[in-house]
């Protein structure tokens, strides 16, 4: 019986430990090899032992000679990079260096760029010819965010609006090897040869916003108006989204420099119907900066504003609203519990014809209040992702403590409170949150005399873009409150709307 006993013993201890095995293959892993061979030819090659039973220290010896080296690769690999922008350029469009070879954010993109042009030969060798040409005397290989108003979207950046171009060269009219910088302004020298490669007429600085907005179809139908307009063609024999007429191609060709061209739309438009650039700011801050259905309606709807200069413009978001919802906006009604009922908008045929402006405030403030109080259905929603704020000013024993703080509104509940207390209608934002289109935050503040809320805010999530700030009864944001919204967009990674 013992001799069974130890025979056993014996055998059981001769059996592998797969606990062991599980752990080596994590720290061959770790090491970024493949297999126990190659895991031994490493050893040999750095002076490690080629045992695979090693103690913890030992394996965290190897674990930091592994960290170095890849560090050391990737410094190597950075230099070589810096010292060479047109060699790396070649082994990336010859396919010798991929996204996981190169370090730069640049390099990783112009990788992605690459990739994505595989079957458009041409558009690819066009790319290759800018990039060739400017990467070594200009700035506009850079990836830092080029239009404000358009957030972090995709393509906004000079590299983007490089790539844009690219996707244009059967209609450049002269080559890149011709042009040569005049400025060290990164804007002024995209803009310089955006024209130099399509335009024999003067082209308006804010048309330079196409060229930012990816290369989706949509985004090309826009860049063909700056070649349109290069040609010295009008604005509007261009496929627009709106009618326009030669009055309102004038004033569109008269718009601020640092506009977007979807706000020079709505400036044409609004100027042509004796608007003014404090009322087009306005209508910039609402859904019809970008939205262009509904255009005869909406003229009519301007036109009312223009008519009644004395409105109090912070009016023009929520009677934008009020009407949309009115007008446009199919209803979902709680009938039963967990009961729904789609409904057509509640007045599809209304109209601006012998309204007043005090009639139609009242409108929009009974709207606001039955938003408030009228059953709706219950809805809950995923974080936006973006960081909150907390910010401390003053002491309490300085009698001057200050906690600002901004936080996401994540229930159509939390949106309906938010609305009582600022007298706004972000109740009505209740399914874009849902759907993840855009994203409402409230600034609140704090003192040693109670919480109180201050400002309501939108995000449109995709832009990574503030475009509305409001107070109560939708007043404008101080010059306080405005630095607490810029050092919070710093740290979230957000923009802000230069109309917010």
């Amino acid at each position: 019986m013992a001799l069974n006993a130890s025979a056993r013993k014996s055998k059981k201890s001769a059996q592998p430990d797969p606990d062991a095995a599980v752990s080596l293959q994590r720290h061959i892993e770790s090491l970024g090899l493949k297999s126990v061979d190659e895991y031994a030819a490493w050893c040999v090659r750095h002076g490690f032992s080629q045992s695979s039973n090693k103690t913890l220290f030992q394996r965290e010896l190897e674990g930091r000679t592994a960290r170095r080296i890849i560090a050391d690769s990737r410094l190597s690999q950075s230099k070589r990079e810096h010292r060479s922008f047109l060699s790396t350029l070649r082994d990336i469009f010859g396919d010798v260096l991929n996204e996981q070879q190169v370090t730069t954010p640049a390099l990783k993109l112009i990788c992605q760029s690459c990739k994505s042009l595989s079957s458009q030969g041409l558009v690819r060798q066009a790319f290759f010819n800018l990039l060739t040409h400017v990467g070594d005397t200009t700035d506009l290989t850079q990836t830092q965010s080029a239009i404000p108003q358009y957030g972090r979207q995709e393509g906004n950046t000079y590299l983007g609006g490089l790539l844009a171009l690219a996707h244009h060269t059967a209609e450049w009219i002269r080559q890149p090897s011709d042009w040569h910088p005049t400025s060290h302004n990164i804007g002024r020298q995209f803009q310089s040869l955006a024209r130099h490669l399509f335009a024999r007429w003067p082209v308006p600085a804010f048309m330079d916003s196409v060229w930012f907005q990816g290369t989706s179809r949509e985004a090309q139908q826009k860049q063909r108006w700056f070649v349109h307009l290069g040609r010295g063609e009008n604005i509007r024999t261009a496929p627009l989204p709106i009618p326009y007429s030669k009055r309102m191609s004038h004033h569109f060709m008269q718009a601020p420099g640092d506009f977007t061209v979807e706000d020079t739309l709505r400036w044409g438009q609004i100027q042509a119907l004796g608007g003014n650039a404090r009322l087009v700011k306005a209508i910039l801050g609402t859904r019809l900066r970008t939205e262009y259905e509904h255009d005869d309606f909406w003229t009519t709807v301007f036109q009312f504003l223009i008519g009644n200069p004395m409105l109090d413009l912070a009016q023009v978001e929520p009677i934008i609203d009020y009407l949309q919802y009115q007008k446009f906006t199919p209803q979902e009604i709680l009938v039963a519990p967990g009961k729904l009922e789609r409904r057509p908008p509640p007045r599809p045929n209304l109209t601006m014809k012998g309204r007043t402006v005090d009639a139609l405030l009242r409108n929009v403030d009974t709207w606001h209040r039955k938003l408030a109080t009228t059953s709706q259905p219950k809805a809950e929603w995923s974080a936006a992702g973006f960081r909150g704020l907390s910010f401390v000013e003053g002491t309490s024993e300085g009698n001057n403590l200050k906690i600002w703080t901004i936080s996401e509104l994540l229930s159509s509940a939390a949106l309906f409170a938010e609305g009582r207390k600022l007298r706004r209608c972000v109740g009505s934002y209740a399914r874009s949150c849902e759907q993840g289109i855009c994203s409402i935050w409230t600034l609140e503040l704090e003192t040693l005399e109670g919480r109180s809320k201050v400002l309501t805010l939108e995000i449109r999530n995709a832009l990574k873009l503030l475009v509305q700030a409001r107070g109560k009864c939708n007043r404008l944001p101080t010059e306080k409150e405005r630095s607490i919204l810029h050092r919070w967009a710093e740290q979230a990674g957000l923009q802000v709307a230069n109309w917010a």
